[in-house]
């Protein structure tokens, strides 16, 4: 199963380290730009006047991911159409469990 390429996704790009935020005629600095211009496009994508967009993975993926301290992750199980959260089942271990929608 190592040779399953996971899906990466994240919401936020890193914040510009060792670097000040505006030159000094007052403007943004370029890495700045690309970081507020990055976090802008993370979150239109992510959050949609229809709801939260879901990072999608597959079953197998899923789990892999089920050793991985991970909470309150929730994800859309490409396989099976279902969404998923990893919920600490008991101290240190964690499971993803099935949303019931009724």
């Amino acid at each position: 199963m190592a040779g399953i390429p996971l899906k990466q996704f994240t919401l936020c790009p890193d914040i510009p380290r060792n670097s000040e935020i505006v030159d000094g005629n007052g403007r943004l600095k370029p890495e700045w730009r690309a970081f507020f211009d990055q976090l802008v496009l993370a979150l239109q994508t992510t959050f949609k006047p229809e709801g939260i967009v879901f990072p999608q993975q597959t079953t197998a993926n899923i789990a892999q991911l089920t050793a991985v301290e991970s909470k309150s992750n929730i994800l859309y199980d490409s396989t099976t159409n279902e969404f998923k959260g990893n919920v600490e089942t008991a101290p240190g271990v964690y499971t993803w469990k099935t949303f019931t929608l009724v």
